[in-house]
């Protein structure tokens, strides 16, 4: 018999903010909807967030952390630089796979609207982060002649990264079409 994990408030207020965030973008969501979706009342949401934009935050963080953890977490220092590459993508393509869409949906959102809190959260908490561990990688490899010289790090990884991201995002529109069965 399975034992059923009892939700805390926080864990319910964040998880119906993902699906509400998703569906209205940051603007749009409404904390009233929230509360009722978490079956909590409004009280206990700013018990546990100050503002409906600490818990933008907390989601946006939160997402940002967890996938800088599981892509840094590979790095095998004893292994070449082309299998850290290798391991690198890897996990994020597979990170990219389980996280819950309503959070691809958010930041696919959020980046829409202008990325303002992509820009004060996911860059200074991911991207430079990640950058800052890839970068003497690709150099590396580059100087053992694994890698053109004349490719910018950054771009680099940028291209890697945002075309796997792109086809994590595009599946979402995808759903329920002819081109869902061929992915």
């Amino acid at each position: 018999m399975e034992k059923t994990v009892k939700q805390t408030s926080e864990e319910k207020v964040l998880a119906a903010a993902r699906k509400e965030f998703a569906e209205h973008g940051f603007d749009g969501a409404r904390v009233d909807r929230i509360a009722r979706t978490a079956k909590v009342n409004k009280a206990m949401i700013y018990y546990h967030f100050k503002s409906k934009e600490a818990l933008y935050e907390r989601i946006v963080s939160d997402l940002a952390g967890m996938i800088y953890e599981r892509v840094v977490g590979v790095i095998a220092e004893e292994s070449g630089p082309r299998e850290q590459l290798y391991s690198i993508i890897h996990r994020y393509i597979e990170t990219l796979t389980i996280v819950d869409r309503n959070m691809l949906r958010t930041m696919l959102r959020e980046i829409a609207g202008g990325g303002k809190f992509f820009k004060k959260l996911a860059i200074p908490r991911l991207v430079l982060p990640v950058i800052s561990k890839i970068e003497p990688i690709l150099r590396l490899a580059q100087e053992r002649g694994e890698l053109r010289r004349d490719l910018d790090p950054l771009y680099t990884f940028m291209q890697i990264i945002g075309g796997i991201i792109f086809f994590n995002i595009i599946q979402i529109p995808m759903q329920g079409t002819v081109i869902e069965k061929i992915a």
